[in-house]
């Protein structure tokens, strides 16, 4: 884990890092205009916030399309549900800061290292089996938006289903 380092989360989203400390992950995104059913989730414990450079990116936030500019940013506070997309016909570039860090860059490398692996579908987004190994191990990092009984036992069994099958997130 270190400046520079590139993951790829999905085949239309990548991220390469810039700054790396307990306070901040700073990294420059793209995201490639394909289609990918944005993936709804939250972070409990984190803020994030996103600068546009280049193209159009549109953040769903709490059921409210927010559509970014180059110049345009957006904060988004801890425990609020969003998802996002590239929403043009070009590539969107941006920076991509997460405070407080904690192990979201180890989330990152595991979810491209499933990849990595073989173990994506559709547009690259990895499997919901591989998906269970990561949500359960990143829990401080991210959540999906469903009541926290349902989510957890889903997270659990999912990722005890892709344990057995050999799928593994990466310990930091």
């Amino acid at each position: 884990m270190a400046t520079g380092d590139t993951y790829t989360l999905h085949d239309g989203e990548q991220v390469t890092v810039v700054t790396s400390t307990s306070e901040l992950l700073a990294l420059d995104a793209a995201w490639a205009p394909i289609e990918v059913k944005p993936f709804e989730h939250l972070h409990p414990n984190q803020d994030e916030r996103f600068e546009i450079h280049a193209g159009e990116l549109t953040i769903e936030l709490d059921g409210r399309e927010h559509v970014l500019r180059p110049g345009d940013s957006l904060e988004i506070p801890r425990g609020t549900r969003h998802s996002m997309r590239n929403s043009g016909n070009a590539a969107v570039r941006g920076t991509w800061e997460i405070r407080p860090a904690l192990r979201t860059e180890s989330f990152f490398r595991s979810v491209h290292e499933l990849r990595a692996a073989g173990h994506a579908g559709e547009n690259g987004v990895i499997t919901p089996l591989a998906a269970g190994t990561v949500l359960g191990a990143f829990r401080d990092e991210l959540r999906l938006p469903a009541p926290a009984p349902l989510e957890a036992l889903a997270v659990r069994l999912l990722g005890a289903l892709g344990r057995l099958r050999g799928y593994r997130a990466v310990a930091a």
